[in-house]
């Protein structure tokens, strides 16, 4: 522990941190977007760039993508599903390990939770189960670790896994917990034990734990939690002590707030991070200004702002990025367009996006020695670009090594390793210079 501290001590006095993120000026995606209810993004046509994909209310086209041409604009808008319907949610992961990018919904149009298989963007719909709700959210993870994605699913009073075969053959299963309304879920691993757990909001928070891939109920956990009406929750570590924390907000008195992990899957010390959010469709957590934790952008009084946070799980008050003229800005994402490490901003209504322009962490100016490390948080796939050659060492959040001697050359290393999710420590020594980095693994 002495060891972790010490990294992280040192982490903190080499950062130099830029005082807030820096966005462009919208560029327009199209004005057709008024009716948008959501936005993901996700590589859907293997081009190494990642596409625009978003859900729509009371409109011709329920689901629909926009591809990124690579040079900062998007194609025209293609339906994947038409119809008229109210909320539809979506995911994206490879079901059936083709090497494409599928997409799962799940609506109230037909209550049905749906997946559609993506063969070189040609999508095929195959419907996975039917139940009554209204509300509902669908993730995507793996939730018994055998390598394939399962999908999870909620809505109404309903909670449903579907464990994945590996070639896109599911078998369901309900799991049961308190009678509630279920609204949107998050999935990490809270406890340590390598296995993804679920969160739900709605009407109250539930934890759902995940023990040896079998969900259960956990109603110990789920009472630590004040939870009336905070309909939105995100598993994100706030405060880069290496576990994930709980944050939550709802358009009501209830706030945007966040509780702290005890490293056990243990939520308590609920802290303020807006009184009276005012928000719609929940916020995005990622390092929007560069210096090594995670910041919060929201709609709130329909503009975009953004929260900053001090790397403890501190937060500024919100500062106005875009104001929400002339329609409102009611859902807002968060994605690398460009390629170029920073996360810009996506949002509706009119469909635009606004790139992230902050500058890079410098660890010595006088040197310009300029890193970057992309994306982060990450999944055990993510880049290195440094200036000039180097080794790296990788340490956990104990300060234990779990790689070392591993050499990245001057420009860009694309990386791959197993790690568990938690927090690391990255170390490069580069000639005379040694450059330290967090890296969250999700």
């Amino acid at each position: 522990m002495k060891k972790a501290i010490f990294l992280f001590t040192l982490l903190q006095i080499i950062f130099i941190t830029n005082t807030f993120s820096q966005f462009s000026s919208p560029n327009l995606i199209d004005t057709n977007s008024i009716n948008i209810t959501s936005i993901i993004t996700a590589d859907i046509n293997n081009d190494n760039f990642k596409d625009i994909i978003v859900t729509r209310k009371i409109s011709a086209s329920i689901i629909s993508y926009y591809l990124n041409q690579g040079d900062l604009t998007f194609g025209p808008e293609t339906i994947i599903e038409p119809g008229n319907n109210l909320f539809t949610k979506i995911a994206t992961g490879d079901f059936n390990n083709d090497g494409w990018i599928d997409i799962v919904s799940i609506g109230d149009a037909t209550n049905s939770v749906i997946v559609y298989t993506n063969d070189a963007t040609t999508f095929t719909a195959t419907t996975l189960d039917n139940f009554e709700f209204f509300d509902s959210d669908i993730q995507v993870a793996d939730i018994d670790n055998d390598t394939d994605l399962d999908i999870i699913a909620i809505g109404g009073t309903t909670l449903n896994i579907y464990y994945n075969d590996g070639l896109s053959n599911f078998t369901s299963q309900t799991i049961t917990g308190p009678i509630e309304d279920f609204f949107d879920l998050t999935i990490k691993d809270i406890d340590g034990d390598g296995f993804k757990d679920i969160i739900t909001g709605g009407s109250i928070i539930s934890v759902y734990k995940n023990t040896n891939g079998i969900i259960s109920y956990d109603a110990i956990r789920s009472s630590l939690i004040p939870s009336t009406l905070n309909l939105f929750v995100t598993l994100a570590d706030l405060d880069n002590d290496g576990d994930f924390d709980l944050f939550s907000e709802a358009d009501s008195s209830t706030g945007i707030r966040w509780m702290e992990n005890d490293g056990n899957g243990n939520f308590s010390n609920l802290q303020m991070i807006d009184a009276n959010p005012n928000t719609r469709y929940g916020a995005t957590i990622k390092d929007f200004d560069n210096d090594g934790d995670l910041d919060i952008i929201i709609p709130k009084d329909f503009n975009f702002v953004l929260y900053t946070n001090d790397g403890l799980g501190n937060f500024s008050p919100p500062s106005i990025i875009q104001q929400g003229i002339p329609n409102g800005i009611s859902v807002l994402h968060s994605e690398d367009i460009n390629n170029d490490g920073l996360f810009d901003a996506i949002w509706s209504a009119d469909l635009s996006f606004q790139l992230n322009t902050s500058t890079l962490s410098v660890i010595d100016p006088e040197m310009d020695e300029v890193f970057k490390l992309y994306p982060n948080p990450a999944s055990n796939q993510f880049s290195i670009t440094i200036k000039n050659s180097g080794i790296l060492t990788i340490h956990n959040a104990l300060g234990q090594v779990v790689h070392k001697n591993i050499k990245l050359v001057e420009g860009n290393n694309n990386l791959e390793f197993n790690l568990k999710p938690q927090l690391y420590f990255l170390t490069i020594q580069s000639q005379n210079n040694k450059i330290l980095k967090k890296l969250l693994i999700e």
